[in-house]
């Protein structure tokens, strides 16, 4: 009589199993999301998180000015007018720049380096 040996592979076997569960999983889940119902209840549920979210910073934003701590609308607004503030500053720092260079004021748009004028070089290089 001849040996006949088989063995299982139990991982194989897992496998096979996990990927026919997952397709069995798949199929239902799909049935599932293809439903009014469920398009319905995700409608409600995202409308629900979406006020409890609304709600939420509002209240934060109350107990933040309570405490007198600034919220994070108070900061952007700092940063954006911070911003604008060191744009003007800039500005009038280029006017005064060219005035003393004795430029006209509103100059073509050119960097301010390009347009100053560059002191006489005077030092001779070095001969070999």
């Amino acid at each position: 009589m001849a040996e006949h040996t088989t063995t299982a592979d139990p991982f194989g076997m897992w496998r096979d199993w996990m990927a026919n569960s997952e397709r069995q999983w798949n199929g239902f889940l799909n049935d599932a999301m293809a439903t009014d119902e469920f398009s319905q209840t995700m409608g409600r549920m995202m409308d629900g998180y979406l006020n409890l979210q609304k709600n939420m910073n509002e209240v934060m934003g109350r107990y933040l000015q309570l405490i007198n701590v600034p919220t994070r609308n108070d900061i952007l607004a700092i940063g954006e007018r911070l911003s604008q503030i060191e744009e003007r500053l800039d500005q009038i720092e280029d006017g005064l720049l060219r005035r003393e260079a004795g430029q006209p004021a509103a100059a073509t748009g050119a960097p301010l380096a390009a347009t100053m004028p560059r002191p006489p070089r005077t030092k001779k290089p070095a001969r070999a």
